[in-house]
């Protein structure tokens, strides 16, 4: 089995992403029940938020799955109580044979970052939290579009040619 290293920039991109869960979250927490969210808060609204939050978790459940056992998982935790119970270990990831472009890949890249940026969005619509909203839209989807530039970089080293023709098949 081949093997790979994660790139630095797709491990920081990880992270970042990851912090902006954690402050949307407490922006959501924050700033719910509040006056000021007054536009978001009729039914109709909240329904249409609570539509886009279920189809954002669908599109990022079909990318998952459809992944599988191919899916590049960082998991910060594990490692680190890995790593202090057994200092010699180090993370291996097997390069995947081939890349995944059918199923939801036929139609977009990036589903599971796509399918959280809606889940987000619709989250704080549903939950009726106008600060959350902004955030999920200002910081949460570029941080996302950010991921995804640098995962794409690095798969094209991975898979050279081969990914460069599924970019070009396959928008964002």
């Amino acid at each position: 089995m081949e093997t790979f290293k994660l790139d630095k920039k797709y491990i920081l991109a990880y992270w970042i992403t990851f912090s902006t869960y954690i402050l949307f979250f407490l922006v959501l927490m924050l700033t719910m029940g509040y006056s000021y969210n007054a536009p978001l808060n009729h039914l109709w609204i909240r329904r249409a938020g609570l539509v886009i939050f279920l189809g954002g978790w669908l599109i990022w459940y079909l990318g998952r799955k459809k992944l599988g056992h191919q899916s590049v998982d960082i998991d910060p935790l594990g490692d680190v109580a890995k790593k202090i119970i057994f200092p010699s270990y180090k993370k291996v990831h097997i390069k995947p044979k081939k890349i995944v472009s059918d199923g939801i890949y036929k139609i977009t890249r990036h589903p599971q970052y796509w399918g959280t940026v809606l889940f987000y969005i619709g989250l704080a619509i549903a939950l009726v939290s106008i600060p959350a909203l902004a955030f999920a839209i200002i910081i949460v989807l570029p941080t996302h579009i950010w991921r995804a530039k640098v995962e794409e970089k690095m798969l094209e080293k991975l898979f050279g040619a081969q990914y460069l023709d599924y970019k070009k098949k396959t928008k964002f």
